[in-house]
């Protein structure tokens, strides 16, 4: 079966701890495109872009109910089903080019899906799926497409898409995103720096289970602001059916947009 969705590969992560750098840059990814997809960010409604994925649930024999079952339940949704998700959306964005344009496309489609050092059996399998997709795509109404763009977003053509935080691959590391702030600081660093107003509480210098609770907490907004996660679902996560510490939230998170808005996902 052809990977789709070569930036948003599972078999890509191996770490089976869960809690490996690669593990934890695998689950930012994928949190960062579902969030995407469902919110509408990119300029199509996610009902319309499940809708339009019915082929390519068909053609890799999954159930296209999964889609909406990503809309109500996305931690159980299967990473397959998120990688079919993504490439829906790119193939609507390469379907929403001019006819004339898709030929001069056609490599940047095939990188962002299966690589630009796919195998030839992937690259044959890719046409298979593109046609399955274009069936769909030219039975689509011109306001059934007006309406899944309704979404108060700008819609996002195929180049503006693929250069989208979300969905950019990157081929070799960006010299500005190299370190942490403007001190390019490493992760380590980071993430001491950012802590330091819950570890500097007075409570947490002369209690040990106050000090362990505060490097959770620390951690917890630490993944969060990475994967853009809001102030009240985050604070909800920690109270753990108490009383959510909101402005604690809000106040991380503004931390780290202030402290390396090179990597905030959202302000």
């Amino acid at each position: 079966m052809t990977d789709l969705g070569s930036s948003f590969d599972p078999s890509a992560f191996d770490d089976p701890s869960g809690f490996g750098e690669e593990s934890d840059a695998f689950a930012a990814r994928r949190a960062r495109i579902v969030d995407v997809l469902l919110s509408g960010e990119t300029g199509v409604q996610y009902e319309s872009l499940a809708l339009f994925a019915e082929p390519l649930f068909t053609l890799y024999d999954l159930d296209p109910a999964d889609a909406f079952t990503l809309r109500t339940a996305p931690e159980t949704a299967g990473d397959e089903v998120v990688a079919l998700m993504e490439a829906a959306r790119v193939l609507w964005a390469f379907f929403s080019l001019p006819p004339a344009e898709r030929g001069h496309r056609r490599q940047a489609l095939a990188a962002q899906l299966v690589g630009e050092e796919a195998e030839r059996d992937d690259m044959l399998d890719l046409e298979g799926v593109i046609e399955a997709a274009e069936v769909h795509w030219q039975a689509l109404l011109p306001e059934e497409i007006e309406m899944a763009q309704d979404t108060g977003h700008d819609t996002l053509d195929f180049d503006a898409l693929l250069h989208h935080p979300a969905f950019r691959i990157e081929t070799e590391p960006d010299p500005a995103h190299a370190g942490f702030g403007t001190g390019e600081l490493s992760e380590t660093e980071a993430r001491a720096l950012f802590a330091q107003p819950l570890l500097e509480d007075p409570e947490v210098l002369i209690d040990p289970d106050a000090f362990d609770d505060a490097l959770v907490r620390a951690d917890v907004y630490w993944q969060a602001a990475r994967r853009g996660t809001s102030a009240g679902a985050v604070a909800r996560h920690l109270a753990d059916g108490g009383e959510p510490d909101v402005a604690e939230a809000e106040a991380m998170l503004a931390r780290y947009r202030e402290l390396f808005p090179e990597h905030a996902t959202r302000k």
